[in-house]
């Protein structure tokens, strides 16, 4: 059984010397695709739709973790890190939307008199 014995369970990885590399590469992962999909939110929804979203993304960390068979303390530092990411990635979202708004209302703005009045109003 000795140096064979990993290869007979292919869920438990006993020659992993260090698993929080694998398990931190991860949170990275989903922080990014978190920050995307705050990304994405904020270029179309308002500030109430962090509510629903920030609760997914942390109810995501949690099974993740419990299927991982991770510590209590790495589950809820995912779950930060993920509700920070979507928070921030809102953020960028909201960012982006008033820039391109406000590049498009310049350019568009002397040709059309409709739109020049309303981005004098913003």
């Amino acid at each position: 059984m000795g140096q064979g014995q990993s290869s007979w369970f292919p869920i438990w990885n006993f020659d992993d010397t260090q698993p929080w590399v694998r398990v931190g590469v991860m949170v990275l992962e989903l922080a990014v695709i978190s920050v995307v999909a705050g990304i994405t939110l904020g270029l179309r929804y308002k500030v109430l739709i962090l509510v629903p979203a920030v609760a997914v993304a942390m109810l995501f960390a949690i099974a993740i973790g419990v299927t991982h068979a991770d510590r209590f303390w790495s589950i809820i530092l995912a779950m930060v890190i993920l509700g920070t990411a979507v928070q921030f990635g809102y953020l960028m979202g909201i960012i982006l939307h008033a820039a391109i708004r406000s590049i498009c209302a310049f350019t568009m703005g002397g040709r059309n008199p409709e739109i020049s009045s309303e981005a004098k109003h913003i």
